[in-house]
Formats: C-alpha cells, sequence, structure tokens
C-alpha cells in the first residue's frame, strides 16, 4: 500500500465545507488536524525516509462548486491516505464524512478522488 499528503486545498475545501455547515466550527483547526493525521501516516508509512514536516494547512485556497458526493469523496481520500499507522483513528473525520453524506442526494457518487 503507498500513501501521500493530500493537498491543501484537498484539505482546505473538506474544513472549511464542514465549518459552514456547523457555525462555530474553527476551519483552520479541522484543517490542521486533518493534515497532522495524514502526514503522521505517510511518515509512518515511509519511516526509513526523512520525515514530512507538519505545517499549518493554508485555507487561501478551496474549490468551489463542489457536490456533497465530491466531498464524500475527498474525505474517503482523505482517510485512505491517513490510515497507515496501525492504531489509526480519526473521529473528526468520520463526522465530516457522516454531515456530507447526510446532504448527499441518494444514490449519487463522485468520481472525484483528489485535488
Amino acid at each position: 500500500m503507498s500513501a501521500f499528503i493530500c493537498s491543501d486545498l484537498h484539505i482546505a475545501t473538506i474544513a472549511t465545507r464542514y465549518a459552514a455547515l456547523l457555525p462555530g466550527q474553527d476551519a483552520q483547526k479541522i484543517a490542521d488536524d486533518l493534515k497532522a493525521l495524514n502526514i503522521a501516516s505517510v511518515n509512518w508509512r515511509y519511516s526509513k525516509h526523512p520525515p514530512a514536516p507538519v505545517v499549518p494547512c493554508s485555507l487561501a485556497d478551496v474549490a468551489d462548486g463542489l457536490a456533497f458526493s465530491d466531498l464524500v469523496a475527498l474525505c474517503e481520500c482523505l482517510d485512505y491516505q491517513s490510515c497507515e499507522p496501525p492504531d489509526y483513528s480519526n473521529p473528526l473525520l468520520d463526522q465530516i464524512t457522516s454531515q456530507f453524506k447526510a446532504n448527499r442526494r441518494h444514490g449519487v457518487n463522485s468520481a472525484l478522488w483528489s485535488i
């Protein structure tokens, strides 16, 4: 299995769209937490390489016009890229994915994986 660090655009889109659904949520903190877990996964997977540094996620760019089914797909990609450690758990991403799933149209899936 392989893993990659998702782009800030990818993570910021998830975080800002989730925060917009639930007022009072801090999009920057959400994005930083999601990115840190993603980087930790890649560092665990490629432990024989120099570790990638954990840096804050930029919220400067966010993908507009994505349907909830697209957001679910982005969450699934991020989850897959973050699940390398054997003790992996990401309740925040699980909650975000559930919220996006609750808002998508029934039966609509997305071919989107990463941005």
